[in-house]
């Protein structure tokens, strides 16, 4: 079952760089997957997941994710309630946003 923001911010830090991690590593793996099986069909809809897991791994390590997941529920304190694997989704995709945006 996921936790909650509330959940994970009542975790010790340690715990909560392993939580983000895990659900970095998750992101990666289901990545790789769908780059491997991709059709033109999926392409489209799992494009922005796909661009999101290919930013983290060219240039973001996993202190600089944690602190970004850290620094977003900081300033986010109303989204604490939602489940933690959507606001790390949320703070990445904020940090992997081109400067454009």
């Amino acid at each position: 079952m996921a936790i909650t923001g509330n959940e994970w911010k009542r975790l010790l830090e340690t715990a909560q760089q392993v939580y983000v991690i895990g659900v970095v590593d998750t992101w990666n793996n289901l990545a790789q997957i769908i780059e491997a099986t991709e059709k033109p069909s999926r392409s489209e809809v799992l494009g922005f997941f796909t661009d999101v897991t290919r930013c983290l791994r060219k240039r973001i390590t996993y202190g600089q994710i944690t602190a970004i997941v850290q620094k977003y529920m900081e300033n986010n304190p109303s989204q604490w309630h939602y489940d933690m694997a959507s606001l790390t989704w949320n703070a990445v995709n904020e940090a992997c946003a081109p400067a454009s945006k």
